[in-house]
């Protein structure tokens, strides 16, 4: 198995907050704290992807959001209108 990542540690709150932006939402998130057990600091790691199969990834977190958000809109947009 490969992980594909660019490797950067984020929380998820911060994950949340960088899609809520970039979709322009005014949606605040709601933090419960019940989660119990909870890894505090962790990452995937591509190094064996790299190893390997030379792999690296080719947008930072924002891009890669970005395009992705962009892709979703048109995919809905167009289900929307029936295609």
């Amino acid at each position: 198995a490969f992980n594909s990542s660019n490797e950067l540690q984020i929380t998820v709150l911060d994950l949340v907050k960088t899609i809520l932006s970039l979709m322009e939402s005014s949606l605040e998130p709601v933090i419960l704290n019940e989660a119990s057990n909870e890894i505090r600091h962790q990452y995937l790691s591509a190094e064996k992807a790299r190893r390997l199969l030379g792999w690296k990834s080719l947008f930072d977190l924002t891009e890669g959001l970005t395009r992705t958000v962009q892709w979703y809109r048109g995919f809905f947009s167009h289900a929307r209108q029936g295609g």
